[in-house]
């Protein structure tokens, strides 16, 4: 719907409000004749296309405390082009006659100018009005057949955002159907200029007022009220500094508000404020959204980029919608050789270094599968791990603190060390973590207890091994294997490695720390493989190095759509 606005300066109202100048706020200087305001309309309806719906709005005074031969006069003139019309006036100037009166003329919606319920904040701005009065001016004005729209001010003397909250739910038990927002200014001639002149009054600051009225917006438009104009009409005399002294103005105002509550949007879906593997925030979004989510000048992109320490993509889409983008984690021994470490980091993986962990041998002190375990969502393990945990939480895992590795001599030390299948663990027939016991699926037991530095787990029926009772225990069960030769695996400290501690496997990808063409049986491990459609990443082309597994840990919400 198009507003068709007659301003009446100040007319009709008896009161004299300390912030309110409406000659100089409105731009009109008098009062219109009832040919002036046919000339606005006639005007105004040029530029309207001849299928939208037009009102013809009464503001700037108290419309209804004019004399009644008065308000009949410019309700004609306005009725004779639209069939609607609303006006603004003040809670203490509505009475059940009156508004059945400007219903009979075309009447549809009376704003009500509340400003503030705060009686402190009243009183100050020497304005009269209670709750009590505007409960039965609203009363009166639904019981006439008419809707109820209101405004209200922020940064008035005496006020809070607090109290502002408070007037505006207030309000909203009203039921109102529009609510207009506006944040105090000083104008020249008024008592709150003489306020401001002597220091007793101090205005918001622009960037205080967005923030208010961003959260007032939000009171209003959660209980389904619209938000119809935030912020003064951009006039001549407002962005003259000899009417306007000092206050939030801004003829973007309302754009800015509402870039703001956009990024308080965008904050509030995305959650985490700082996530290390992080990669990027893409918001997709219809074109002409994007000046709103970028802000004035670009103001809100930027802030939202430093917030999150990450780049924000605006991408073009029919839909809003936000991806939070994220690499995978990849969990790591810190000594695994530094070539391998720096493609798994150009591979866009973000490398976790586990802790050493004193109570393993030197050898194995960093190896992630000696201290924890993944079965789908759920990573358990060891305590020395917790640093890592709040980061593994954030990408969508349920982590659980499992027992202490309390000794170096096998099997005390290898309670973590099992392989996790589709739908089973392969583990040590001995003792394991106790967490991991209880995970209700397919347990199979071997006597190895290195079992996961012994396996490849290729996808849910194929593993590669060293271990014979491995590889025996997994095709009694229905899976396939490829038992290949032991050793052939650098673990310094050690005689050799196993071959599974020299891997790590995601969806897609098989990776070696190392060459295989250092392992006797390099070929028949790339064909196998292969066979079941996985691609072979070697990390560097020295010989096969095991670090304990890298464990890789795929953000589990990564391109998710979070709203």
């Amino acid at each position: 719907m198009k507003i068709i606005p007659i301003f009446i300066p100040h007319a009709g109202c008896p009161y004299k409000c300390a912030y309110c100048d409406q000659r100089k706020i409105s731009g009109a200087r008098s009062m219109p004749t009832v040919q002036e305001i046919q000339s606005v309309i006639r005007r105004n309806l040029k530029t309207i296309p001849e299928d939208e719906k037009v009102e013809v709005a009464f503001f700037g005074g108290t419309f209804t405390f004019l004399p009644e031969d008065l308000q009949e006069k410019y309700l004609d003139a306005a009725r004779f082009f639209v069939k609607t019309l609303r006006m603004s006036t003040h809670p203490e100037a509505v009475c059940l006659k009156a508004m059945k009166r400007f219903k009979k003329k075309g009447g549809r919606l009376v704003e009500l100018g509340i400003q503030s319920l705060d009686k402190e904040v009243l009183r100050k701005v020497k304005r009269k009005t209670s709750l009590a009065s505007v409960k039965n001016a609203a009363k009166c004005i639904k019981k006439a057949g008419l809707r109820l729209g209101v405004q209200i001010m922020l940064g008035l003397p005496g006020d809070t955002l607090e109290k502002s909250i408070d007037t505006a739910k207030k309000i909203v038990k009203l039921r109102p159907e529009t609510v207009r927002i506006y944040p105090v200014l000083v104008i020249k001639g008024t008592e709150l200029a003489r306020q401001y002149k002597k220091g007793k009054y101090k205005p918001l600051s622009l960037e205080h007022a967005i923030t208010q009225a961003a959260r007032i917006t939000d009171i209003f438009e959660d209980k389904g009220v619209k938000v119809i104009r935030i912020g003064l009409h951009p006039s001549r005399d407002l962005d003259s500094k000899a009417t306007m002294l000092a206050g939030p103005y801004h003829p973007a105002f309302g754009e800015m508000v509402r870039s703001r509550k956009m990024r308080d949007r965008i904050i509030n879906t995305v959650k985490y404020r700082s996530v290390a593997n992080r990669s990027r925030i893409e918001i997709h979004a219809p074109r002409n959204m994007f000046n709103l989510i970028s802000g004035h000048k670009k103001k809100e992109k930027k802030f939202l980029e430093e917030y999150f320490g990450a780049q924000i993509i605006l991408r073009r889409a029919a839909k809003f919608r936000i991806k939070d983008v994220r690499k995978d984690i990849a969990i790591i021994d810190p000594r695994m050789p530094r070539p391998a470490k720096d493609r798994l980091k150009k591979l866009n993986y973000h490398a976790v270094e586990a802790p050493l962990h004193d109570k393993l041998q030197r050898p194995v002190r960093g190896h992630v599968d000696m201290m924890l375990f993944r079965y789908k969502d759920k990573v358990i393990y060891e305590p020395r791990l917790e640093n890592i945990t709040e980061l593994l939480r954030q990408n969508g895992y349920k982590c659980v603190k499992g027992e202490r590795i309390k000794s170096s001599k096998y099997p005390k030390d290898i309670i973590y060390n099992s392989c996790a299948m589709d739908r089973c663990i392969i583990h040590y027939k001995g003792k394991i973590e106790k967490n991991i016991k209880e995970i209700k699926t397919g347990h199979i037991l071997v006597p190895q207890g290195y079992t996961k530095c012994s396996i490849i787990p290729i996808d849910k029926k194929h593993i590669i091994t060293s271990d014979k009772g491995i590889k025996d225990a997994w095709e009694k069960r229905g899976g396939k294997a490829l038992l290949i030769e032991p050793g052939h695996v650098k673990l310094p400290g050690y005689r050799t490695g196993l071959i599974g501690g020299a891997t790590g496997t995601d969806e897609k990808k098989v990776f070696f720390v190392g060459s295989m063409d250092s392992h006797p049986d390099g070929q028949a491990i790339r064909d196998f493989i292969r066979r079941c459609g996985r691609y072979i990443i070697e990390l560097y082309p020295g010989p096969l190095y095991d670090v304990g597994t890298i464990v890789i840990l795929p953000c589990l919400s990564k391109n998710r759509v979070l709203y």
